[in-house]
């Protein structure tokens, strides 16, 4: 990896005046190269809360993280960056600063608001950071935290590279941020990659089916939100952050649908859940907010030709949507074999987005826990399989 470097001149005057050092800008301007080590399994990995999962299921990795998480297998910030990228597969990957280490920043990718950055663990603005209850990723100000309006906020994420398909079961365990301003997604986008192996550069030959694969938007770009995760509005007030979930599946890409568009087929509506079905976006409130410990989220993909996806919130069915997966191109991987194009899980701090910015306000950093921006992170696990009989779990 290489660091920004800072003028002689500079590093000289700050011995004596440290305020002329922005530290925000000492950040990494090379993608770090994971996959030094392979995406592990876990003895004792479940879906948990009660989810039986269909016959044959089996685990495709395991992710634990905490430095006091019982049998955690991620627990100091070096394995961060050897296990998950931390940019987008958006831009042009083999540029280190710019698209997409800027998280769209001036590539015509405007709903990024907060800016991908990366810093060496142990830096004091290290945004990826391993914490007792799991990993930390962090918002702060540029400026030597001190800009903090829309597209000036530097924030930390993580991109899983492993492709996920209908069929699969993906869980996330994570506790959400609180304060006015926070957005902190877990979603899923297109996105196809080979891995290079242990050690191996993942941005060679950007484009080709030797490395990461994107293709062209319009085409064929598919998001699943698990949670997007920002402050939203009911028909009368605001909501506390922590207790919506925006589950969705947005239509944005110009896909070809064969039958209907992606749309919400269920929302639960009892048991202290309530569905928001005429807002925009449409979403779920829940009895007890996910900033309050650990919460459990859990997509499980269909696989039978019905073309849903259900999510589950420590054990409850909360929504299900509906979305043809078969419309996803096929390509032809580096060892000549067909596939269809994948999605990445991406969980990222985008904080501060001008649309939860009123005229005029003046926004101060809140890089804080549990009341600030951060969301923490304890486990991401995924399995070949599905939830069997989902909907029994509705509230």
């Amino acid at each position: 990896m290489m660091k920004k470097l800072m003028s002689a001149a500079l590093l000289i005057a700050s011995t004596h005046f440290a305020y002329a050092v922005d530290a925000t800008k000492d950040f990494l301007t090379a993608p770090n190269f994971p996959l030094v080590q392979p995406l592990p399994v876990r003895d004792g990995a479940t879906v948990g809360n009660g989810l039986a999962v269909s016959p044959g299921t089996t685990q495709a990795f395991s992710l634990l993280m905490g430095s006091l998480v019982a049998d955690a297998n991620i627990t100091a910030g070096e394995q961060v960056r050897d296990t998950v990228f931390m940019n987008y597969h958006v831009g042009n990957l083999t540029t280190a600063i710019g698209c997409p280490m800027d998280t769209g920043q001036g590539c015509g990718n405007s709903p990024f608001y907060a800016v991908a950055r990366h810093y060496s663990p142990g830096d004091r603005n290290d945004l990826h950071v391993i914490r007792p209850g799991g990993l930390a990723l962090r918002a702060i100000c540029s400026s030597n935290h001190t800009n903090c309006t829309p597209g000036n906020i530097y924030g930390a994420m993580i991109r899983v590279p492993y492709e996920f398909r209908p069929g699969m079961i993906i869980k996330v365990r994570y506790k959400s941020p609180t304060a006015p301003h926070s957005w902190a997604p877990i979603w899923l986008f297109s996105g196809s990659q080979t891995s290079p192996g242990p050690g191996g550069n993942p941005y060679q030959g950007f484009g080709t089916t030797q490395s990461l694969l994107q293709l062209p938007q319009g085409e064929a770009e598919f998001e699943i939100d698990m949670n997007d995760n920002f402050p939203v509005w009911n028909v009368n007030s605001e909501i506390t952050a922590g207790y919506q979930l925006i589950f969705g599946t947005p239509n944005d890409y110009g896909v070809k649908w064969v039958q209907a568009a992606p749309h919400i087929v269920y929302r639960a509506n009892a048991q202290g859940y309530q569905a928001w079905q005429s807002t925009s976006p449409n979403f779920e409130t829940l009895p007890t907010p996910d900033s309050i410990g650990v919460h459990s989220l859990v997509l499980s993909w269909a696989n039978d030709g019905s073309n849903l996806i259900y999510e589950f919130m420590d054990g409850k069915l909360l929504t299900t949507a509906y979305m043809e997966y078969s419309q996803a191109p096929w390509y032809q991987d580096a060892s000549g074999n067909w596939k269809q194009q994948g999605m990445h899980l991406i969980i990222g701090n985008q904080a501060v987005p001008n649309w939860l910015v009123k005229s005029g306000e003046a926004i101060r950093e809140n890089d804080s826990m549990p009341d600030g921006w951060t969301i923490v992170v304890q486990e991401i696990s995924a399995w070949n399989g599905t939830v069997e009989d989902p909907t029994r779990y509705a509230p």
